[in-house]
């Protein structure tokens, strides 16, 4: 009796299973700040995971996606003096970014159509992280920093709505059924609280003016020397922008029962 029970579930769920629709995609990623924090951030690049789940026959899809785009990155070339008298030139490294990761809706204006307009909202939380790496310069594979740090974490909740259209594009691959490829392209505004960051250049805009700076200490290796060195500047402002993409979506196609 135990057994045939089991049996029974297992083909349940399975049949729900078969019933039932995912996305998997993936996008490139243009982000164009708005409002304050177009004043200390120029653009951001990056790339986005999603997956999703709909309904047999339903005009929606809910899921999840992590998005993580780079703001800037700097490589400048620095003389450091140690309280010792040695004296070093190296490579130092700054790294700006910011990732999402939401919680997400889609409706579909045509559902099942060959070019199918969609309405999305998204809520969930953004990082904004900068990254420090100063080389060693007696490494020759750079593999090993002389020291790397984590300058700046903070983050926000954010919501982002916009529209975007998928056109299924199955045809052009030989036994590839309807319905399961998809180019995808999109447009969102997104909207968050106050989030402190950095910025790659020492002054983004003239007449804005940094809320700290950022030093760090770090030792030389070779002499366990402590040096200061003075990074960059913190800003803060809400959390908004523009952002386009475009990208594929895989629907896995089950057979039907």
């Amino acid at each position: 009796m135990k057994k045939l029970l089991l049996i029974i579930v297992v083909a349940l769920v399975a049949n729900a299973a078969c019933a039932q629709r995912f996305d998997l995609g993936s996008n490139f990623n243009y982000a164009k700040p708005i409002g304050g924090m177009a004043h200390n951030i120029d653009q951001g690049f990056g790339i986005t995971l999603e997956a999703a789940w709909l309904p047999k026959t339903a005009p929606f899809s809910v899921g999840i996606e992590f998005a993580y785009n780079g703001y800037g990155q700097e490589t400048t070339r620095q003389t450091f003096t140690f309280d010792d008298g040695t004296v070093t030139e190296t490579d130092v490294i700054v790294t700006n970014t910011f990732s999402n990761l939401y919680a997400t809706g889609k409706y579909f204006l045509r559902n099942g159509k060959l070019i199918n307009p969609y309405l999305s909202a998204k809520a969930g939380y953004s990082w904004y992280k900068t990254n420090l790496v100063i080389e060693d310069p007696e490494d020759e594979d750079g593999c090993k920093p002389l020291d790397s740090d984590k300058l700046l974490v903070d983050g926000t909740f954010t919501v982002s709505g916009g529209a975007g259209v998928r056109v299924d594009f199955s045809s052009l691959f030989k036994k590839t059924p309807a319905n399961t490829l998809f180019f995808d392209l999109s447009a969102h505004i997104t909207q968050g609280g106050t989030v402190e960051y950095m910025n790659v250049h020492e002054h983004s805009a003239p007449n804005q003016t940094p809320d700290s700076d950022v030093t760090t200490r770090f030792i030389n290796n070779r002499t366990q020397v402590v040096h200061e060195h003075h990074v960059g500047h913190v800003y803060s402002s809400l959390a908004e922008m523009m952002e386009y993409r475009m990208g594929v979506v895989f629907r896995p196609s089950f057979p039907n029962r």
